[in-house]
This record gives C-alpha cells, sequence and structure tokens, in this order.
C-alpha cells in the first residue's frame, strides 16, 4: 500500500520559530530571543571579563543557572543579580527571567587540589 495524504483540507505551514515560542511560553521559560540572549550572547550581558569567568547553563522555569569559575567569583555574580536579571530583560525583551541561581564550577575552577600530591 502506497503513501496517501490525510483526508480533509492540509493544513497551513506553520513558522518552526513561531511553534518553539508557544512550547517555550507553556513551559514557563523565556521566548527564544531570551534563549538566544543568555546561550549565546554571554558576554553582551556580562562583559568580557566576567563572561571569561561564568558561563550560564540552564534556564529553569524563571531562574536563570550560572556557573563560575571561582567561589569569591559567585559572590560578586550574586550580588549583581539585580542587573544581570535588568539586562536580560533589556537586551531580549523578554522578562521571564527574575531569578539568578549560581554554582561554582569545580571543573573550571582555578584553586583546588590541582598540582598537589594525592594523600595514599
Amino acid at each position: 500500500m502506497g503513501w496517501r495524504p490525510l483526508p480533509g483540507e492540509p493544513a497551513a505551514p506553520v513558522r518552526l520559530a513561531d511553534t518553539l515560542d508557544r512550547v517555550l511560553a507553556r513551559l514557563g521559560t523565556p521566548s527564544r530571543a531570551g534563549v538566544e540572549v543568555v546561550f549565546e550572547r554571554w558576554a553582551e550581558v556580562v562583559g568580557d571579563g566576567m563572561a571569561a569567568r561564568t558561563r550560564p547553563v540552564a534556564i529553569d522555569g524563571a531562574t536563570l543557572v550560572v556557573a563560575c569559575d571561582d567561589p569569591a567569583v559567585t559572590t560578586h555574580v550574586r550580588f549583581l543579580e539585580p542587573q544581570l536579571v535588568a539586562r536580560v530583560a533589556e537586551l531580549s525583551g523578554d522578562r521571564r527571567i527574575s531569578r539568578v541561581e549560581v554554582r561554582v564550577d569545580r571543573r573550571r575552577a582555578g584553586g583546588g587540589r590541582r598540582g598537589r600530591p594525592a594523600r595514599g
């Protein structure tokens, strides 16, 4: 048996971008513009110096999760939370991100036990 179209009028094509925005809205996350600003334009959000020490890792509802390479940078990012939230909204036109959660990324951390002999 060969392929046959479904009966009735075919649905009009829908832009993938429009569908993606609807799915993101149902999930309670920022629009494509908000996601793009966070993950593709991070240096514009935080500046080049801070972008070298931090990276966005996830958006969980209205929370942006950021990894830092040092505990001191983590403290600094927490202090800058209101400015980061405002900057994402300014660049994306999307105000769904309202909170920043900051974590130390031990894999990127500069200190730690690197260079020390293992205990044994």
